[in-house]
């Protein structure tokens, strides 16, 4: 039976489009627009040998992980987010003994639902781009998860851009963004983006990665500009977890990175990607779940909840024990800490090699408001809602994103902000939203990305691993981005050091 990818067809569809212009360019303009054409495809294809776009490439290569060489090993694993269920999981496929400890009533990490009658509802990172993250599409595929698309591809959203909305469709790909940007903007929006748009992805895929952060690279001017403020902030900022107030701090090709490997897509990571698996995709919990309910099921795992790990020991014999609140403790041979770095600090601080202490010291953490909520009086019938406000008491802008769980839903029952910092979710709560509506409220802390811990990643962590020998730690934010992706991949590679092997 034929493969009907629409990966297949784009190609297809871009090959036959190339070609076509070639030959009118040859025909009209002669030989200088066609040398014009092939630079700007080169331009396209062309990426520096380390920069942020090969990092990420380097990033989706998939891992082979060992199936013999833990028997005999036991293993704790502290936190039950996505690296710490995949680092469990590959420690018990090649043998270990694996005892799991998670602070919470329920493992997930950030990736908490909120049940309601037995209903399942997701309530932080909500999309994924499956054929962009083929650690996290492997372990789908595996478990037999088919990928579920948003189904919003005729659906308008809007971005508040002062006083008016741009309404666009959400994946829509370069040629619908180009549209967008041509009907919406005025003159001075439409150069001030595109001057903005090329800087960013010169940071991303023609430069090394370095130490400029977004305003050094846009500097004063751009950063103040309309279009990034109501366009670029709300857009790729609320993605890329940077407020305004940390943009002389947040690394460049970190920003870029969500607009150039997520949202404009130029390099398919994937190739294998079929259909369901390159739209924009529903992350609703399924693949925690078949972690959970798999793990459970082996002899050589333990898992407790509600286990508040305190501090970890060594003793004369050489053997590591993590001890916890309630005063009980596990020995054991490793121990892998898969939490947010801010709390894997002082857990770890005692015994881990100086080298990871001193990187996990550069993570600050942000406080993040999630509010589960009914009040449709801004988003309507649209799938998501992306705003720029004013704190009426700072007079900072900050962001805000709302967004349906299930963006084709129409008939969504809730709906989802972010908001990130304690003074601008006060100020939301008090201008823009109906108190009334809110369903629950959740907290989850996000590391910081700053110009201190996001240069040459894969360098600084391979290093890092290999001079850890019996505590190592992992966490999606590791390698540039907070998509189960990340977590997965981080996890292998500590695994896989975890059990005398290179990454």
């Amino acid at each position: 039976m034929l493969d009907s990818s629409p990966i297949i067809s784009f190609r297809f569809a871009y090959l036959i489009a190339i070609i076509a212009i070639i030959f009118f360019a040859i025909s009209k303009y002669g030989i200088p627009a066609l040398l014009l054409v092939f630079s700007l495809y080169f331009l396209i294809k062309f990426e520096h040998p380390k920069s942020t776009s090969r990092m990420m490439a380097e990033d989706a290569t998939l891992i082979h992980m060992p199936k013999t060489g833990g028997e005999g090993k036991s293993v704790v694993v502290v936190g039950g987010g996505i690296s710490g269920l995949s680092a469990a999981k590959f420690l018990i496929q090649a043998g270990c003994d694996v005892t799991l400890l998670e602070h919470q009533s329920i493992v997930g990490g950030n990736n908490t639902p909120y049940l309601e009658n037995g209903e399942h509802h997701a309530t932080t990172v909500i999309v994924t781009l499956p054929a962009q993250q083929p650690h996290y599409l492997q372990l789908c595929r595996e478990y037999g998860i088919e990928q579920t698309p948003h189904d919003f591809e005729d659906l308008k959203g809007a971005i508040v851009f002062e006083n008016r909305e741009l309404n666009t469709k959400m994946g829509s790909g370069i040629g619908g963004f180009l549209k967008f940007v041509y009907r919406e903007a005025t003159l001075k929006e439409l150069v001030d983006g595109f001057i903005i748009f090329w800087r960013l992805y010169r940071q991303f895929k023609l430069r090394p990665e370095s130490a400029k952060s977004v305003a050094d690279v846009l500097g004063n001017r751009l950063v103040n500009s309309s279009v990034f403020t109501h366009f670029y902030m709300p857009w790729v900022g609320i993605n890329t977890w940077c407020r305004f107030d940390d943009l002389d701090r947040q690394p460049a090709h970190v920003f870029a990175s969500f607009i150039f490997e997520y949202a404009l897509t130029f390099d398919i990571r994937d190739k294998s990607a079929k259909y369901k698996e390159d739209y924009w995709c529903v992350l609703d919990g399924r693949l925690i779940h078949e972690l959970r309910d798999h793990l459970l099921t082996n002899d050589r795992y333990e898992q407790h909840l509600n286990t508040n790990v305190t501090g970890i020991s060594r003793n004369k014999s050489g053997k590591l024990s993590v001890v916890t609140e309630s005063g009980k403790s596990w020995n054991c041979d490793s121990v892998i800490v898969a939490t947010q770095p801010i709390q894997a600090l002082p857990i770890m601080g005692e015994v881990a090699p100086k080298i990871l202490i001193d990187e996990l010291e550069k993570w600050k953490q942000m406080d993040c408001y999630v509010i589960l909520h009914t009040d449709f009086s801004d988003i309507g019938n649209r799938p998501w809602l992306h705003q720029t406000h004013s704190n009426k008491t700072t007079g900072n802008y900050y962001i805000t994103n709302t967004i349906k769980p299930r963006m084709g839903d129409l008939n969504a029952k809730y709906l989802i902000t972010f908001v990130y910092n304690t003074e601008n979710y006060l100020d939301f709560r008090e201008n823009h939203m109906d108190e009334s509506t809110i369903v629950k409220l959740y907290e989850p802390k996000l590391p910081i990305f700053s110009l201190d811990n996001s240069i040459d990643r894969n360098t600084v962590w391979r290093e890092i691993d290999t001079e850890c020998t019996d505590i190592f730690w992992t966490q999606a934010c590791r390698s540039g981005l907070q998509y189960h992706n990340n977590g997965i991949v981080s996890a292998k590679r500590v695994v896989r050091r975890a059990l005398g092997h290179d990454w």
